[in-house]
């Protein structure tokens, strides 16, 4: 847009400027008031430099980097974690019940999932240092 300041504007080059001011706005450069005026502003300039004017004081579009992505647990692990710890909520609902029904309190059989827990977890690390040491396109 600067390079033709008195080159009518267009409906795009409104529109584009317009985002910019969103963007602006998003990134905390500029407050709601001066946004609406600046909007304003630009949905009625008639010339690209207008449009420049309005863009002049802002600092260079920043690219928004997407949130990094946390593979480290592939989503099978993530689901066998999730049954065994359902298995586990059950039974030791199913032995608290069972411990208040009784007369004398009963051994905590739950603990005998903790053997299936600790294969389970020397599964995830194996796992997860493997994906570590692979190249990040060999990653699935």
């Amino acid at each position: 847009m600067a390079e033709h300041g008195d080159v009518r504007a267009s409906d795009d080059d409104r529109e584009a400027a317009t985002r910019r001011l969103r963007l602006a706005v998003e990134e905390g450069c500029l407050d709601m008031p001066e946004f609406d005026d600046r909007v304003g502003r630009a949905l009625s300039a008639t010339t690209r430099g207008e449009l420049t004017v309005l863009l002049a004081d802002l600092p260079a579009e920043r690219r928004q980097s997407p949130p990094p992505v946390r593979r480290d647990v592939t989503r099978w692990l993530r689901i066998l974690w999730l049954v065994w710890g359902a298995i586990l909520a059950v039974n030791v609902v199913a032995w608290g019940v069972a411990s208040v029904v009784e007369a004398c309190p009963l051994e905590f059989w739950p603990k005998d999932m903790l053997g299936p827990a600790a294969v389970l977890a020397v599964v995830t690390v194996v796992h997860t240092a493997r994906r570590r040491s692979l190249p990040p396109e060999g990653r699935a």
